[in-house]
């Protein structure tokens, strides 16, 4: 049907070896297949694939959901499940270039994980905004301290 692939990791950086520390970033790059494939009719459809889920913002928050993922320790961890976040569109996209994502941990409580995230497409900021995640089990947000870096700890080289 189409040519669309996963985001690709650009960088990852972790303090903490398979744990979640303040700072830990990770950067993504989405090609533009997707939005293309979205802004086309589908079969017989006169009307886009993606009609009424606005792929022009869904793909750049979708994106920036999945850099926050990545800088709170992956789908390995857990800390996947989207709990808030509030972003703001900084300008158009085309749908002719790649997007690239960046999210870091910035606050992390004892149920959720908060981070930055920004959504660029070459030089120019598309969306920018803050992604709450939470480890989800039958509907209810558990506690995350086996996941985290426990707080005083060293996190420098020397220190792991």
């Amino acid at each position: 049907m189409s040519d669309v692939r996963p985001p690709r990791a650009l960088s990852r950086r972790q303090q903490t070896r398979r744990r979640i520390s303040p700072g830990d970033s990770a950067t993504l790059e989405e090609g533009p297949e997707l939005i293309k494939l979205l802004m086309r009719p589908y079969g017989p459809s006169s009307f886009p694939l993606g009609r009424g889920i606005h792929p022009m913002t869904t793909v750049p928050l979708g994106l920036a959901i999945d850099a926050a993922i990545e800088a709170a320790g992956g789908y390995d961890l857990e800390v996947t499940t989207l709990r808030y976040c509030s972003f703001s569109m900084e300008a158009p996209m085309s749908n002719q270039r790649p997007l690239r994502a960046t999210g870091t941990v910035t606050k992390i409580g004892r149920r959720h994980v908060e981070a930055e995230v920004a959504v660029w497409e070459l030089d120019r900021l598309i969306l920018k905004g803050q992604v709450g995640l939470v480890l989800a089990r039958g509907g209810r947000a558990l506690e995350i301290a086996d996941r985290v870096t426990p707080p005083g700890s060293d996190t420098t080289p020397e220190g792991r």
